[in-house]
């Protein structure tokens, strides 16, 4: 799963440099081959809980739907037909905190690792089989994987590097003895869960890692297999999103109402992009495209090449709903696909930004995790609220 304005030239790459890099401009986007959604999507199959859960993302692998919920279990779904095909009991994966969820295939082999309250867990993707645990004080925030090494944000102001195989910590580093002075408006206690700190969700390219910290308002890479940081970049508010990898840059989003672009290897900021609100969730990428989601109930096109937003699409919410969008979309051939706090999700033109369908998977509940998608079904996942609805995951036939 943050906003921003400019201070362009004094820190853009050399333009020369960018434009050798990247295709000419274009006054249309170019989606890649892909099936073409059709224009009345159906629900395949539903998957519900008969308590409150609070799932987080879905993450697909190999036709396999991976889950983990607030109560601390974890679930494989048969992403065909949603039957569970495994169920790993909720023992020792406390998730009051901190949780998430990645998936990393190893030749022949899924591993399933598991931030929590407690540290990290692995298991076996075809059966759900614990593989190792690692004990981390505090515990750890969604972790990703890159170089055969777990790296996850500790709640304790550490960023660990685990081993995928054994589990073994590799090393650690400290982000609070360079922690940033509070913004304006932005006072770190007020957005932490307990001291000192409140990581986020890692992400990679498979070369670096990065992770924003939310009370300090700022992103970090570092390198993998040493665990040297590599670069911290700040903005004037909280970040809660992932960031989302490019060829060139890396791309978060802050409650400063900004959208920026990130030098991978300087950790300079190229651009930024202002909106009306809070950006809270992660974007999508397509070839020079980046689609953002705001809590201005806007989603974006920016062409990332010129700094350029290529199109607007304001949803139209009910009246005194939520305008915010929390989650990832997804692109799949010439759609993107997001989805709204209040429980709608949207299917849009890439090229045109207008509205080909929308649908509310499942009446009462509110939409916060990021979408997935397996280029033939998209996956949502649903929540309930103070005033009904349910939790579970809905699957929707794109073709």
């Amino acid at each position: 799963m943050h906003i921003l304005t400019s201070s362009l030239l004094s820190t853009f790459l050399p333009w020369c440099a960018v434009a050798q890099q990247v295709p000419p401009p274009a006054s249309a986007q170019t989606p890649a081959e892909a099936p073409t959604a059709t224009a009345a999507p159906q629900v395949l199959w539903r998957s519900m809980s008969n308590e409150r859960s609070d799932i987080d993302s879905v993450v697909h692998l190999g036709g396999t739907l991976y889950l983990l919920d607030r109560t601390g279990q974890v679930r494989a779904l048969d992403a065909a037909t949603g039957e569970v095909r495994w169920t790993q009991a909720k023992a020792d994966l406390p998730c009051k905190f901190t949780f998430g969820l990645t998936t990393v295939a190893v030749e022949a082999e899924v591993f399933v690792v598991v931030g929590c309250d407690a540290g990290l867990r692995a298991f076996r993707g075809r059966d759900g089989e614990p593989l190792w645990q690692t004990d981390i004080p505090g515990g750890v925030a969604g972790p990703t994987v890159a170089k055969g090494i777990v790296v996850a944000g500790g709640a304790r102001g550490r960023v660990h590097g685990c081993d995928l195989q054994t589990g073994a910590i590799r090393w650690d580093s400290d982000y609070l003895e360079d922690r940033p002075e509070d913004p304006p408006g932005f006072v770190g206690r007020d957005a932490r869960f307990a001291e000192p700190a409140r990581p986020c969700d890692a992400a990679t390219d498979g070369e670096i890692v990065a992770l924003s910290v939310f009370d300090q308002c700022r992103t970090l890479a570092f390198e993998p297999v040493t665990g040297k940081r590599l670069w911290s970049f700040p903005t004037q508010g909280w970040m809660f999103g992932t960031p989302a990898f490019g060829p060139l840059f890396v791309y978060v989003g802050s409650q400063d109402c900004g959208i920026y672009a990130i030098d991978k290897q300087t950790g300079k900021q190229v651009w930024r992009v202002a909106t009306d609100n809070r950006t809270e969730s992660a974007p999508a990428i397509a070839e020079r495209f980046l689609y953002q989601g705001s809590c201005d109930g806007n989603l974006r096109a920016i062409d990332v090449a010129v700094e350029r937003v290529a199109w607007t699409f304001t949803a139209p919410v009910p009246a005194k709903a939520t305008r915010a969008i929390y989650s990832r979309p997804v692109v799949v051939g010439d759609l993107v696909c997001f989805a709204m706090m209040e429980g709608t999700v949207y299917g849009i033109d890439r090229a045109k930004g207008t509205e080909r369908w929308r649908l509310r998977p499942c009446d009462g509940s509110h939409i916060a995790a990021d979408l997935g998608c397996d280029g033939e079904r998209l996956f949502v996942v649903v929540g309930s609220t103070m005033k009904g609805g349910q939790d579970g995951v809905v699957a929707i036939a794109l073709r």
